[in-house]
């Protein structure tokens, strides 16, 4: 059981159940996320690509073609961390506070599960730390400005807008696609809900371990107006970073940060 082919099994589970995400639905997602990391210098797989180019690229496990999957990697990744005190200590300018955290567990094994077609360490992890941040897992959509989701496979970034509340169950595929070059709307970079600005792992690249550092420094990049120019428009003052591990993707952690402004709107 290798990466694809543990993701693959949950998203094909997805498939019988709701009848997507279909192959050109997790193309968008490539599209995307490619498409975002050519304004991002630190990314390692800027592309403009077509649904044509995903699904003509070889296949790893089906339904995974080569552009479905990141690029596992070597980099590193840092986070200063500090108490409030301390915060007020330095004089920081800026700070972005980390006001909710969610860990959870799933069984390594897909098939024990009690649905093969969600992860539902993604949906507890979620929960939890919306609560902890005061927040609304059934409308954060309108709550947050952007997510750095863990996309190693396209087809889990689409389950991902589900389980995480962005959109109901069934509705993830849809969601993405409906909404392809419609401003404003989906999980595009200028649309409604911003899902992986920076390019994600399938747009930067997934070095195992600083993966989940990264899109936490994302997204306060982002809160802070310092992600150059794949810069998304900061209305909350809230963003979500979210990472995937362990067997079978068995593993899932959700951090709300929010900025000054985002703490003031409550």
């Amino acid at each position: 059981m290798m990466a694809a082919s543990s993701y693959v099994s949950m998203v094909n589970a997805h498939y019988d159940e709701f009848g997507n995400p279909t192959e050109e639905q997790m193309a968008l997602v490539s599209i995307k996320n490619h498409g975002n990391a050519m304004n991002n210098p630190k990314a390692q797989s800027p592309m403009e690509i077509t649904v044509q180019d995903v699904l003509n690229s070889r296949i790893i496990c089906y339904p995974f073609k080569m552009l479905d999957c990141c690029l596992y990697s070597e980099a590193s990744a840092a986070l200063i961390l500090a108490s409030e005190e301390k915060v007020k200590e330095l004089g920081v300018d800026n700070p972005i506070w980390i006001t909710g955290v969610g860990a959870a567990n799933t069984d390594c094994f897909i098939g024990n599960r009690e649905s093969m077609g969600r992860l539902y360490s993604n949906i507890n992890a979620a929960k939890v730390a919306y609560k902890m941040a005061g927040l609304d897992y059934d409308n954060i959509k309108n709550q947050i400005d952007l997510a750095e989701l863990h996309d190693a496979f396209s087809g889990q970034e689409v389950i991902s807008y589900e389980e995480l509340g962005f959109v109901p169950f069934g509705e993830g595929g849809p969601w993405i696609e409906n909404t392809y070059e419609k401003p404003g709307m989906g999980p595009w970079i200028d649309g409604e809900l911003p899902c992986c600005p920076s390019g994600g792992l399938i747009g930067c690249g997934h070095a195992v371990g600083a993966t989940g550092i990264m899109s936490t420094g994302e997204a306060a990049l982002q809160l802070r107006g310092d992600a150059g120019k794949h810069q998304v428009e900061i209305n909350h003052g809230r963003a979500i970073s979210h990472s995937i591990g362990g067997p079978g993707a068995a593993y899932a952690a959700v951090i709300v940060m929010e900025n000054e402004e985002g703490l003031s709107k409550k």
